[in-house]
């Protein structure tokens, strides 16, 4: 029987970009050396080279069955998977740390099998020999996580010529991850002038005074060094530091929020509680990387986001007796595969990588109330928490969990890969443990994480479905339309409580649009420049000529919808899910407006129970800034946080309460009710559902982009 030894010495790695060696301890098979030169590792791939699958299966050996002893710090091992790389069918060894093998001749590339087992790097051979017997021993790997290891470099698409660059052999891979929102989550300008309190977008002092702003000296986001800032509004620094009364806060701050914990995971040291001004260098630059996602060993979901506990990492701590690109530590890497023996990627398998219980680990945020001298009203959150993000409950309550998670939709199949280091561009590769096996098609996942950032991902497009019904009787038309989740697994909107999905419903005859007599109107997150219950409707300090002010009427009583989780219909009464009815009445334009505030307006202003000062364009444009919508005729969805002061859609940093959250489950849907004047008789009406990041209050005074995105228009 031959014998295979696991990965504990000789590693041999020549940092100039030849290929990984294994020489076994007790003089066996070499382990990662090809027989015929390997694959390239050095320079982009030819995209145009022949594809490696083309050289058809390499038999090897006169038999079908291979019986393959495992064996853990050489002691049989029972549960070890075996598998024959790149087949589909594994094998668990039994009580004498044996199983039988059947093997696939069909088998792209050379005949070989990879043990495995979660305490050990994953082992293998692709020269299995003639007897029909080998045993493979693995090693137990170092559980003890190593503050000291410095995160590896992935790469960029224009900066991968070195082997320590997991860009070099996962080109489009990093290609996907390097476009995607995961790579900006620690250099994100918003995410910044959230936590300090600051508006990036006012990089003067004349323009931040312009704004509104302080311009003080802080500390630079990416250089932990010492750098003038405009600092405007309340950041989650001041808000969970007592000693801080106003920006900056960044040298005083003992408490950092969490912030970094999901945003910045690669801070080198301690895990978790860090400052996210701490993220510089990669940290800074690449935020959620391989280095990332690729240290997890385990997901405990009872626990805080992030790298503070539900995340947890291992980051390796055995010395390789030569420098690898990565501190001079054995590679250790947990992935889906049970088949990658490489010894450069020390893979472990760990099903959580298949599974949405990772994305949890920070798509899922509840917590008490964060600033500090904040309470919250147990009557309404006996467990003294609020939701603040919810994708992962949403998802789990919803038809698509378990059978479809998260990966399912934002890591779509990449047909065309024939692995995750891109075999299909390797014109001289050996299919096997240098290598890698052919994957089947779909196996390899696009690392995009696909959402509303991204059009080309049409995730918008494909998450919600308008339907419009409408009747015209004696010059009233009256229009019911029908918004439904139909793509998505989770509540629309999902993630950041700022999100929000607004209706904007229009009526013609011919170019002459219809005026609204009734029916529901926008909400106020639907955007506006003041809002006003009660009070003087002739004073509106903020006025401009040509501004109008939309007024509506609350007639009584809360809109009865089905919201998610403890919103549902069947878990609070109608006015505990806090949407007061809303009902359109009117408009009028200023047409002047004093020293004092005082306007005037181009007709009488009509009577109602609250007024919205709105400006610019009532017609959304796609990717246009955010139409002021609030008082029209339409609809939203929004998860409504407000603060102390009662303030509505603040980030989670100030909340205190959920005062509504109607967003539509998978597959619940939601009518709203319109009602307009006609002059014709078959008048056309236009429905159009837009996508928002963020409030317009917060996005305005940060001078933040804030764009509407269309994700339908239905018009009949």
């Amino acid at each position: 029987m031959r014998r295979l030894v696991g990965l504990t010495v000789g590693l041999l790695f020549a940092c100039s970009g030849t290929d990984p060696i294994v020489t076994p301890r007790d003089g066996g098979v070499r382990d990662g050396g090809p027989r015929d030169g390997g694959p390239r590792d050095a320079g982009p791939r030819d995209a145009g080279s022949r594809d490696a699958g083309d050289a058809g299966p390499e038999r090897g050996g006169g038999f079908d069955d291979l019986v393959v002893l495992v064996t853990l710090d050489g002691t049989p091992i029972e549960g070890a998977t075996v598998k024959q790389g790149g087949a589909e069918r594994s094998w668990t060894t039994g009580p004498d740390g044996t199983v039988t093998v059947e093997l696939d001749p069909t088998a792209y590339g050379r005949k070989g099998v990879v043990a495995s087992h979660p305490d050990a790097r994953s082992f293998g051979v692709d020269d299995i020999g003639e007897t029909g017997r080998i045993t493979i021993d693995l090693v137990r790997f170092d559980r003890s996580d190593n503050l000291a290891y410095p995160y590896g470099d992935p790469g960029e698409p224009t900066r991968r010529d070195s082997t320590a660059q997991c860009a070099h052999c996962h080109i489009t891979i990093n290609e996907d991850w390097f476009a995607s929102p995961h790579r900006s989550s620690a250099n994100n300008p918003h995410v910044h002038d959230l936590y300090a309190g600051a508006a990036a977008a006012f990089d003067s002092a004349a323009a931040c005074a312009d704004a509104g702003g302080t311009w003080a000296q802080g500390i630079g986001p990416g250089t932990a060094a010492a750098a003038s800032r405009c600092y405007l509004g309340t950041g989650a620094l001041e808000a969970v530091n007592s000693a801080c009364s106003a920006p900056p806060c960044e040298t005083t701050s003992t408490e950092f929020a969490g912030c970094a914990d999901c945003h910045a995971p690669t801070i080198p040291g301690e895990l978790g509680g860090r400052d996210l001004l701490e993220a510089v260098d990669f940290a800074y630059d690449y935020g959620v990387s391989c280095d990332a996602c690729h240290r997890v060993e385990s997901v405990v979901l009872t626990d805080p986001p992030g790298v503070a506990g539900r995340l947890r990492f291992l980051r390796p701590s055995e010395e390789a007796p030569i420098t690898l690109g990565a501190g001079g530590f054995l590679p250790l890497t947990f992935g889906p595969s049970l088949d990658v023996p490489n010894p450069r990627m020390g893979g472990v398998p760990r099903q959580h990588f298949r599974e949405a219980q990772l994305c949890a680990g920070c798509h899922e945020h509840e917590d008490a109330p964060v600033r500090s001298g904040d309470t919250i009203d147990t009557t309404r959150w006996p467990d003294g928490r609020l939701p603040f993000q919810s994708t992962f409950s949403e998802w789990s309550a919803g038809p698509m969990s378990p059978s479809t998670p998260c990966q399912e939709c934002h890591m779509p199949p990449a047909a065309d890969r024939m692995n995750g280091a891109d075999l299909q561009n390797l014109s001289d590769a050996v299919i096997g443990i240098a290598g890698g096996w052919r994957r089947a098609p779909g196996e390899v996942r696009r690392h995009s994480w696909y959402g509303p950032r991204q059009p080309e991902a049409r995730m918008l497009e494909l998450a919600a479905a308008v339907f419009v019904d409408k009747t015209v009787q004696g010059g009233a038309l009256d229009v019911a339309v029908r918004v439904k989740n139909v793509g998505a697994g989770h509540a629309l909107p999902t993630g950041e409580a700022m999100r929000s999905v607004v209706l904007a419903v229009e009526a013609h005859c011919g170019t002459e649009r219809l005026v609204a007599t009734g029916g529901d109107a926008i909400p106020d997150f639907g955007g506006a420049v003041a809002t006003k219950v009660g009070g003087d409707w002739a004073q509106w300090s903020d006025a401009e000529v040509g501004d109008v002010v939309r007024v509506v009427a609350r007639p009584g009583g809360f809109i009865d919808y089905d919201g998610p989780l403890s919103f549902a219909r069947s878990a609070r009464t109608p006015a505990a899910r806090g949407m007061p009815i809303e009902i359109v009445v009117g408009a009028s334009t200023v047409v002047s407006v004093d020293a004092n505030g005082a306007v005037a307006f181009d007709s009488p202003l009509p009577s109602g129970d609250v007024a919205y000062l709105v400006r610019g364009a009532d017609t959304p444009a796609d990717g246009a800034p955010a139409a002021l919508l609030a008082g029209a005729p339409g609809f939203g969805f929004m998860r409504v946080l407000v603060d102390r002061d009662g303030e509505r859609m603040v980030p989670h940093f100030l909340a205190v309460d959920v005062a509504s959250d109607n967003r539509l489950m998978p597959q619940a849907s939601h009518t709203s009710q319109h009602q307009f004047a006609t002059t014709c008789a078959d008048p056309i009406v236009t429905a159009r559902l837009y996508y928002r990041a963020y409030p317009h209050a917060i996005a305005d005074a940060r001078g933040w982009s804030n764009p509407d995105q269309r994700m339908i228009e239905v018009r009949r």
